[in-house]
């Protein structure tokens, strides 16, 4: 059997991660944009391979037809990418057709008696919040201040929010708030001091 056919975990997740990235809006893209994202976008390739690599994700079934453009074949929706990555121009221009493999949940602790089960139940929406960061105790006053000075209501400034945060993986919240405060014009002197510190909620 000859090594090509062999497609390693690390080279398939590179293949991944990379459509990912290319296709974080949602929208189909033409051969061309792929290849001008990949090389000019994100310097990973030079043009004439970039084109090379693009056509191959299509003849290995990595990219499907979509429209007058593509999408990748299968659910990425799973998929990281850490800070400091960078794909190998290698696993672009010799990947092979991806494996439709179910994506495996997290082992489960096996089921607590029903006593114990039921001590976290009482916490209920009392919980600690997991971050340690004071300002996203501050989050809902800012809501209500984008909302109030944009015109918007509560929910879209939410929903422009958590946008902003899948967009920007990673990115807290409160971030993601500022971000839609700056695209509404608003001072941002104002929302620098509602995330300072000494800010009270």
């Amino acid at each position: 059997m000859g090594v090509g056919l062999f497609l390693c975990p690390m080279d398939a997740q590179d293949v991944e991660r990379v459509l990912v990235v290319l296709f974080r809006s949602g929208v189909p893209m033409t051969a061309s944009d792929i290849a001008r994202e990949m090389s000019f976008g994100h310097g990973w390739l030079g043009i004439d391979e970039a084109d090379v690599a693009v056509a191959h994700l299509v003849d290995t079934g990595w990219l499907k037809p979509e429209g007058d453009g593509f999408l990748p074949s299968k659910n990425i929706e799973h998929v990281k990418i850490p800070l400091s990555w960078m794909p190998r121009p290698s696993r672009l221009l010799e990947a092979t057709p991806p494996t439709e493999q179910p994506v495996v949940p997290e082992a489960q602790p096996a089921p607590a008696p029903k006593q114990e089960a039921a001590a976290p139940a009482k916490l209920g929406r009392s919980a600690p919040v997991e971050s340690d960061d004071p300002r996203v105790r501050l989050e809902g006053r800012l809501v209500g201040f984008i909302a109030r000075a944009s015109g918007l209501d509560r929910a879209e400034v939410k929903r422009r929010a958590e946008r902003k945060q899948h967009a920007l993986r990673p990115c807290t919240s409160w971030l993601g708030l500022a971000l839609v405060a700056h695209d509404q014009g608003l001072d941002m002197n104002a929302i620098v001091d509602a995330l300072s510190p000494n800010a009270q909620p």
